[in-house]
């Protein structure tokens, strides 16, 4: 597929930070959403073509009623015409929940001294699949805190013990991953297990925003984590999912920075994300955020 990615003014280049936080509020707050662009950009988007920062501000700052109805049609119009009348499921399967960062938002956190440390054993993760498989699923996703236990190699042997997992008529068909970002090498060793999409979200995009929420530990690089899935592409592993934490900073601005990661993706690989997640927080054991954006 032949992808027609945009210039910013940041430009795409493998393995480089590509976020201009000031870029992305320009769109924001410069872009307006006359009906006339608006119906222009949904007709753009049934067509299957992606929006790029212009046209995606225009839908995010549409007011008035009728509009934002007719970008929510057009959004189940789309929907119809790549995926028809399915919903696509997969299940989550928490193996461990050891994590050396500190994350303010998250029950995981190094220092959660309330939290319960596990990790599943062969057998346990084997009974966990097995439930899963009764219950009729044929695709999970595997989900890791960032701790030296999980090392590639670790989700690896979990990926090849799930799909070896066989009860029944039951089989898991499609292990996808959300863990910690790998070097190069680790990505290849998980690829080379069978994965199906490896997830890492950004959680914010706003760089000063980010070291707010990160305290401590390796995720406090923001600019390691945002080029993780470009050594994921690197590696060979081009099926890869992106998202932001929503709650963390203005929806809106991690929007259009979901839209910018995937130019980068189309810029510098010809590829774009298989998934695009938007979590919304929620409480858990010894978090602390703020509450402006939730």
């Amino acid at each position: 597929m032949k992808f027609y990615p945009e210039e910013y003014k940041i430009k795409d280049q493998r393995m480089k930070p590509f976020i201009d936080p000031e870029e992305i509020w320009e769109y924001i707050n410069n872009t307006e959403s006359t009906k006339e662009r608006v119906r222009d950009v949904i007709a753009k988007s049934l067509n299957k073509k992606r929006l790029n920062l212009e046209e995606t501000a225009v839908l995010i700052n549409a007011k008035d009623p009728e509009l934002i109805e007719e970008i929510k049609q057009g959004a189940r119009d789309l929907k119809t015409k790549v995926y028809g009348n399915r919903i696509v499921l997969f299940a989550p399967l928490y193996v461990g929940n050891k994590c050396t960062n500190n994350c303010k938002y998250c029950g995981f956190r190094a220092t959660n001294k309330e939290a319960v440390r596990q990790t599943l054993s062969d057998q346990e993760l084997i009974a966990e699949v097995e439930a899963l498989e009764d219950n009729g699923q044929k695709r999970l996703i595997l989900v890791y805190g960032e701790h030296k236990h999980y090392s590639p190699e670790f989700i690896a042997e979990n990926v090849k013990t799930v799909y070896g997992v066989k009860k029944g008529n039951g089989e898991i068909r499609r292990v996808n991953i959300n863990a910690a970002p790998l070097d190069i090498e680790g990505f290849r060793t998980v690829k080379d297990a069978g994965i199906g999409t490896y997830q890492v979200f950004q959680e914010t995009y706003h760089p000063e925003e980010y070291k707010k929420y990160h305290l401590g530990g390796k995720k406090r690089d923001f600019d390691y984590r945002l080029t993780s899935l470009d050594r994921a592409q690197e590696a060979g592993l081009d099926d890869v999912g992106i998202g932001a934490l929503f709650g963390l900073y203005d929806w809106r601005y991690e929007v259009l920075a979901m839209v910018r990661h995937t130019n980068h993706f189309e810029a510098c690989y010809n590829v774009g994300p298989h998934t695009l997640s938007f979590p919304r927080i929620q409480d858990a054991s010894a978090i602390d955020v703020y509450p402006k954006y939730m």
